[in-house]
This record gives structure tokens, sequence and C-alpha cells, in this order.
């Protein structure tokens, strides 16, 4: 079983939502949001991808205290 990024579990729960918006969206604006969620699931691969890399460099390093600097430094 793999596991889910964050994007797929969004559009999991937004596809539960469905029927409460499936009369309103047209047919353009279903487009332009899968386009939009097409490049969130990108972007997340690529943090993904150098978060690794990035890992690679401290891996000598142990501390759970230094993985919470490197996300507020990098995503906040």
């Amino acid at each position: 079983m793999s596991k889910k990024t964050a994007i797929e579990y969004l559009v999991e729960k937004l596809n539960q939502c469905e029927p409460f918006y499936s009369g309103v969206l047209s047919l353009n604006h279903k487009h332009y949001i899968d386009g939009l969620i097409e490049q969130a699931k990108q972007m997340e691969k690529n943090q993904i991808i150098n978060t690794f890399k990035d890992a690679q460099v401290f891996k000598a390093m142990n501390d759970e205290t230094r993985a919470e600097q490197y996300y507020n430094e990098t995503y906040e």
C-alpha cells in the first residue's frame, strides 16, 4: 500500500464533496482546477525530492530540532 501525499489526500477529500458542487462548476472551471491540482502535485513532488537531497547533507545530524528549523526556513 503506497502512502498518500498531502495533495492526494486533499483531492480525495474534495472529491468526496463533489456532489455538493457538481452542478456549479463549468467544464472550463473543472479543467482549470485539474490544472492547479497537477501543478500542486508537481510542486509537492519537487519539495519532497529536494528535502530528501537536503537531508543527505545533514545525515550526520540526528536532531529533530534541526528538521523543524529546516522546515521553518524553507516553507514559512
